[in-house]
């Protein structure tokens, strides 16, 4: 959804055992409760939020009512409404607050009030009286209260919760009114309502040089969580009103869908070429590791978008719809992941587009895996040439990007009074390029190698065995099996080297060469070549029928 990935988590306000308190005391009033899915029919639904734009859309909000068409007000659009002169059909609430209640100050007998069996008993006793029906939320894996209940699942908002309630009532045509999902100049609702005091805005873009919108955490977290519904209920249909930031991601994948389309009417011929794809240089490790070296290796192009084979490698948010373009086309596509962001959206969305996922560690295949796909695991190469092993000293050296920072601070205590030096992006360090880094091996005795997240790849503890280094590293799965190489507690193996350096240089020299004939470019060359190859008929077809 967003130019620049956001981590964005959200949370309700209230505990899970005070929600579950809620439903119980909700179903215990004897209100009628929403227990069963209604069949599927073509009505249209109006759901109508609060958002700034949709005191424009009050003349449109009228006449579908004229044609027949049901209206919902969620939470603060009904006082609104009412106001207008147009009573609901229906009015959503699904906020615990106590105080949540106030959004139906105007409360009609004409309304049916569809409210979550979470809020709070306030909210029940304003509307006694009233046409009040109950529904169960879906709030945590493995839910089993309130028992034997339907729950109902969805996003982290009420405006998300209603399309999930009213698809479960068998609409599936939804006409969205107030769904802004941003700011107006600041204004956060139709009634004038500005963010609550410390929400930070966020600029959110849904295209590079697209239109900026500023948006709340909850705000942005809500278009993130709408974009999900195309997956969870794939025959519903969405229709914005107004201008906004969901509007516009509706009118940007209506317009997408038809782009693809007219791809896949049309196809151009086959050309048979690979093209690895990375928006890096030379100066990104990613760049070399996953896509300039095994491109050379297969005679692979780079970011030709128009071969026959992609491989996306450390995708990027504005790669997407060039993925979708490439499988409209026909093209095969292949993702390589190298790093667990699968937090952030576009992670998620390049991995359910891929035809094949890639990846460098057996951890960060496991972690794939439990997001549904299997991966090929594809080490990352050596890319420094052989030197003879050097280890005559205590001489330290610590390398690598700043996010690994943490990780050499915590054992910097253990090792104070060594001579280090630390080549990395951040302050006070040596920065890296090709040319000083063979200078720094070369000086080095002994390269440090403190655990990060399991997931990561053993790159430098390759290029450091090819230079001629001795290790010292502390236990991390992808180190499993090298021989050669001190793995355990950081300063009692710089001691054991101090005293056993000959022993250290024997074990550097059995360390390459396990290094030359696992980890070369050809031998990886031959396992890419493998992983990315578009599946022919008869490979596929065992999968298919009761065991596909």
């Amino acid at each position: 959804m967003t130019f620049i990935p956001m981590k964005i988590i959200g949370s309700c306000i209230a505990d899970d055992e005070t929600l579950f308190c809620n439903m119980e005391a909700a179903i215990a009033r004897g209100l009628p409760e929403v227990l069963k899915q209604t069949p599927a029919h073509d009505m249209p639904i109006a759901l109508i939020g609060s958002a700034p734009s949709v005191k424009g859309q009050l003349e449109i909000i009228k006449k579908m009512r004229q044609a027949g068409t049901k209206l919902v007000a969620i939470k603060d659009a009904h006082d609104w409404l009412i106001e207008q002169g147009v009573v609901p059909d229906y009015a959503l609430a699904i906020d615990p607050q106590e105080h949540r209640w106030n959004c139906f100050k105007r409360k009609n007998a004409r309304v049916n009030y569809m409210i979550a069996s979470q809020c709070h008993a306030a909210m029940f006793d304003h509307l006694r009286g009233l046409n009040v029906t109950i529904w169960h939320p879906y709030v945590m894996k493995e839910q089993k209260r309130p028992r034997n209940r339907m729950l109902v699942g969805g996003g982290t908002t009420s405006g998300l919760r209603a399309i999930s309630l009213f698809y479960v009532l068998g609409y599936r045509h939804f006409a969205l009114f107030g769904f802004d999902s941003c700011c107006d100049n600041g204004v956060l609702r139709v009634n004038g309502d500005l963010p609550k005091a410390g929400d930070e805005l966020n600029e959110v873009r849904i295209e590079r040089d697209g239109e900026t919108f500023y948006c709340t955490p909850s705000m942005a977290l809500q278009a993130e969580h709408f974009q999900d519904y195309y997956d969870w209920i794939p025959d519903a249909h969405f229709y914005g009103y107004g201008h906004g930031l969901i509007q516009t991601i509706i009118k940007k994948r209506a317009e997408n869908a038809t782009e693809l389309q007219a791809i896949h009417d049309a196809p151009p011929a086959a050309n048979g070429r690979v093209s690895f794809i990375h928006w890096g240089s030379d100066k990104d490790a990613s760049y070399r590791y996953r896509a300039r070296t095994p491109a050379q290796e297969l005679g692979a192009s780079l970011n030709d978008f128009t071969a026959d084979t992609l491989v996306f490698s450390k995708p990027q948010a504005d790669e997407l719809m060039k993925m979708a373009r490439a499988k409209a086309r026909g093209a095969w596509v292949v993702v390589d992941f190298c790093d667990d962001h699968f937090d952030w959206v576009h992670y998620k969305d390049a991995l359910k587009l891929a035809d094949a996922v890639t990846c460098p560690t057996q951890a960060m295949a496991d972690r794939i895996k439990e997001l549904g796909r299997d991966a090929s695991v594809i080490p990352d190469p050596y890319e420094y040439t052989h030197m003879l092993p050097h280890c005559n000293g205590i001489n330290l050296l610590w390398y690598g990007h700043g996010v690994n920072r943490a990780s050499l601070q915590r054992i910097l205590p253990d090792i104070d009074g060594y001579p280090l030096r630390v080549v990395s992006n951040f302050g006070g360090t040596i920065p890296w390029s090709h040319e000083t880094m063979l200078r720094e091996f070369a000086m080095a005795d002994m390269v440090l190698i403190p655990f990060t997240e399991k997931y990561k790849s053993n790159n430098r503890t390759l290029e450091a065995i090819m230079q001629g280094c001795f290790v010292v590293a502390e236990p991390h799965p992808a180190l499993e099996g090298i021989p050669g190489i001190w793995i355990g507690n950081i300063k009692e193996g710089i001691e054991w080297t101090r005293q056993n350096l000959a022993a250290a240089r024997l074990k550097t020299s059995e360390a390459q060469k396990y290094v030359m004939d696992e980890y070369s470019p050809k031998t990886l060359g031959a396992m890419w070549r493998k992983a990315i190859q578009r599946p022919t008929t008869s490979a596929v077809a065992p999968k298919n029928g009761t065991d596909g």
